[in-house]
């Protein structure tokens, strides 16, 4: 079907679309917090006459609709909100201070949700099972990770996923098969020496010292590691260490996050990381310690799915809105954690051009959603029958 069936077909369904986003946009809600938000979504779902299911210690929604046997796909989509204070000046702006749907998951939300609307009116036209995943605190820990591990991933045979991106004007398809983002890893890392007095500095060990020498040795792991067409990145943020001018240092403290893509790069990394790191400390004669807690996985789109949804987004917004991104972000996604097991398509939609996401001034073209909307059906539809 092209973009203009579609908006016959969804005719009755784009207007309560618009409302829902509008009236989530209202009410924004931070991560971990998305009480009302929950609520609401329940009551769509039931009221559509959706199967239900909600999980501990997190305040995902799940709906489920099984329309005869087959195969089963999910569409996820985020819930949380940003602590930013809004500034667009819509009647529909923030009403609660300091908080802001700045990253588009108002939006998400509700073309799910008019997903939903359409394939439950719309059941002879389709067979098998569809799952909605809302996931709350995706800005955060990734409540993903508390949804696949209480099973919402099981049956599922494909996800797709989508993200509003507001480099493009509304509607545009952007996304690549293969990696889309990457895995990050925060890195606690001390070095400790011997303090002493800064006067007689062979007294003790500068963790200073050290902790400059191994974080010159640490930026060159990346350029000297691995492939340079592997991306990776490696970057310390913050450094903390000392207490007076006129004494040597014994213990310094840093913080970084090591961004990979593929999982051999980021194992092998982290080796690396902790043995540069040890080496070098005792080398000069103090130590170091590095604590490494793994943070969200790479998103990689799978290639024969990703070639039905991009077919589709040609089909529905013509070739002149596929744009065909050239490389994979190293930013992050939860999206990683409904993939893990199962393969999956995450794209972007074109929200009219703006400002950045997570900005105060971020704002949604709101002709984006009708293409969004039709693709998630369309996209439904062919991966049950693929």
């Amino acid at each position: 079907m092209t973009l203009n069936e579609w908006q016959d077909a969804l005719k009755d369904v784009m207007p309560r679309v618009i409302d829902l986003r509008r009236d989530l946009h209202r009410c924004p809600e931070l991560g971990g917090c998305e009480e009302k938000t929950q609520a609401r979504l329940i009551a769509e779902l039931t009221a559509l006459g959706i199967e239900v299911h909600t999980f501990r210690d997190c305040r995902a929604v799940m709906g489920v609709l099984r329309n005869g046997e087959g195969r089963c796909v999910a569409i996820r989509a985020d819930m949380d909100a940003l602590p930013v204070a809004e500034e667009t000046g819509l009647p529909f702006a923030s009403e609660i201070p300091g908080r802001m749907h700045a990253c588009g998951h108002d939006a998400h939300m509700a073309l799910a949700m008019g997903s939903a609307m359409w394939l439950s009116q719309n059941r002879d036209q389709w067979q098998g099972t569809v799952k909605w995943l809302f996931e709350p605190a995706e800005e955060t820990t990734g409540g993903g990770r508390l949804m696949a591990e209480q099973g919402c991933m099981d049956g599922v045979d494909v996800v797709i996923g989508q993200h509003m991106n507001p480099r493009y004007e509304a509607g545009t398809f952007f996304a690549k098969p293969g990696f889309v983002s990457g895995a990050s890893d925060r890195i606690d890392l001390t070095v400790k020496g011997q303090s002493c007095h800064g006067a007689y500095p062979e007294s003790g060990t500068d963790a200073i010292v050290i902790a400059a020498q191994v974080v010159s040795a640490l930026q060159t792991i990346v350029s000297r590691t691995i492939s340079p067409f592997d991306p990776a990145v490696l970057t310390f943020g913050t450094v903390a260490g000392g207490t007076a001018n006129n004494i040597i240092c014994g213990e310094v403290k840093l913080t970084g996050t090591l961004r990979t893509l593929s999982p051999e790069t980021r194992g092998k990394l982290k080796e690396r990381i902790i043995s540069v790191a040890r080496g070098i400390a005792r080398g000069m004669g103090g130590d170091a310690e590095v604590v490494i807690d793994p943070g969200y996985g790479a998103v990689y789109n799978d290639d024969r799915y990703y070639a039905v949804i991009e077919n589709l987004a040609r089909e529905l917004v013509g070739e002149e809105k596929i744009v065909r991104r050239e490389a994979a972000s190293l930013g992050v996604e939860s999206f990683c954690y409904f993939i893990e097991h199962t393969p999956g398509v995450y794209y972007d939609i074109g929200s009219g051009v703006g400002t950045a996401l997570h900005t105060p001034t971020f704002t949604v073209d709101e002709t984006c959603l009708l293409p969004g909307v039709a693709l998630q059906c369309a996209a439904v539809m062919a991966l049950l029958r693929s």
